[in-house]
């Protein structure tokens, strides 16, 4: 008979990099609110995460978060892009299969010393960062424990990454942790299944588990209403914006051209790029396409004043090209719970389409289509205007709770330790 969860050791070791006083990431979220949630279902969670000398922006808002009865160990690491650079140049080698690699240096032993200190049962890693998940390998390999790897994203693709040394380190890796895990662990079902049919042994040891909100972090905030004369429309787009995927050039030329038929201008329109991370170059396509006092390109700022203008735009921007099929955007689903209308540029065979028209959310357009979205952003205008924009209800949404989450996660880790626990009976027996 299998054991029951009650009896079970529920101590566990989180291996994170993004954690805080990381600034705004969508990975250091899914880590503090996962170790946060853990501990109010009864685990016992200890982090292993980096020198916080090894994040190039730092926010210490969210270290109240932490609980105050989880061990967090801060082990060496370096930036090597920062650290290890003269005149802004570095040796390759030391940045593979990414910058940070020196932290296996301070986090294998740290590790090992938490391991031996707190007893866990289990070990969790999550990427995006590549060490964090070769960190986790060495442990459960030098433990013998059971390893849950939360990817996330994808770690190789075809022509990711772009270096060819790189793609065959982290494909490598990739590889060993796919062996070796009780379960991996995707954000998007697109993902799941790419790693499926890449490794189809992995087929039942697959699960996903999707970003999401945590309302903790959002301020009161009411639905649609029609919007007054004269009022400056704000739609805004919050975080990263790279060309491969996310480009404005096919919006930008939509705003010109309902630009030319009246349907909006500078004194009633204003789009707000946050945090592009390519502004000059994004600038120039702006004022290149005649747009630029349509566009506002505004600066990094720390989480919470993020959510504040995420709840106080009139609508919010998504871009996902397919580069990005593979994944939804975090920030999405912050999106949704800010309860503002959402425009989305993306690609129809991508997972974020899935997710949008699954939630009926038809304000979505072809992000490489001008046509499409100059059609689409007209009635969506309109609707704005009138307050009739349609949104998800909030029982939509809610299976996208970070509490809701963390209580799936719950529920893969107390499997692992079942099936680990009858495997250990069932070689008592045959000794």
């Amino acid at each position: 008979m299998a054991p029951g969860t009650d009896s079970m050791n529920k101590s566990i070791l989180c291996i994170a990099f993004h954690f805080p006083p990381v600034a705004t990431s969508s990975g250091m979220q899914r880590a503090l609110k996962f170790v946060r949630y853990l501990r109010e279902d009864g685990w016992r969670p200890v982090v292993l995460t980096v020198h916080p000398r090894a994040y190039s922006r730092q926010n210490p808002s969210q270290l109240g978060e932490i609980p105050a009865d989880v061990p967090v160990c801060r082990a060496f690491g370096l930036d090597a892009t920062r650290h290890l650079a003269i005149r802004r140049r570095y040796l390759g080698l030391l940045a593979m299969p990414d910058p940070w690699i020196s932290w296996c240096l301070g986090a294998v032993p740290a590790g090992l010393s938490l391991i031996r200190r707190y007893k866990p049962a289990i070990i969790w890693s999550t990427f995006p960062v590549t060490t964090a998940t070769l960190v986790g390998l060495v442990l459960a390999r030098a433990s013998g424990l059971p390893w849950v790897v939360d990817f996330r994203d994808p770690m190789t693709m075809e022509g990711y990454p772009a270096d060819s040394r790189r793609w065959r380190m982290t494909r490598w890796l990739e590889q060993q942790a796919v062996a070796r895990a009780a379960r991996c662990i995707f954000t998007a079902e697109h993902t799941r299944q790419m790693y499926v049919h890449r490794y189809p042994h992995l087929a039942g040891r697959s699960v996903v588990i999707p970003n999401g909100y945590d309302e903790t972090n959002f301020p009161t905030h009411t639905g649609s209403a029609p919007l007054q004369s004269g009022h400056q429309l704000r739609l805004v787009h919050s975080g990263e914006m790279p060309s491969d995927g996310r480009n404005p050039g096919p919006l930008f030329e939509a705003l010109g051209r309902l630009r030319t038929e009246g349907v909006l201008g500078p004194a009633n329109f204003r789009l707000v790029l946050r945090a592009s991370g390519v502004e000059a170059e994004y600038q120039e396509l702006a004022r290149r396409l005649d747009v630029s006092d349509l566009v506002s390109f505004e600066p990094h700022v720390p989480y919470e004043q993020a959510i504040q203008e995420m709840v106080a735009a009139d609508a919010l921007l998504v871009f996902q090209g397919s580069a990005y099929n593979h994944a939804v955007p975090a920030k999405l689903y912050e999106y949704l719970y800010a309860r503002r209308p959402i425009f989305a540029l993306l690609d129809r065979a991508g997972e974020t389409e899935n997710v949008l028209r699954g939630l009926g959310i038809e304000s979505r357009a072809d992000i490489r289509n001008v046509d499409e979205i100059s059609s689409v952003l007209r009635l969506f205008i309109a609707q704005l205007r009138t307050g009739s924009a349609p949104q998800p209800t909030l029982e939509q949404i809610t299976p996208f709770s970070r509490r809701r989450q963390a209580g799936r996660l719950v529920a893969v880790l107390e499997e692992v330790l079942r099936e680990t626990a009858v495997a250990s009976l069932s070689v008592q027996d045959r000794g």
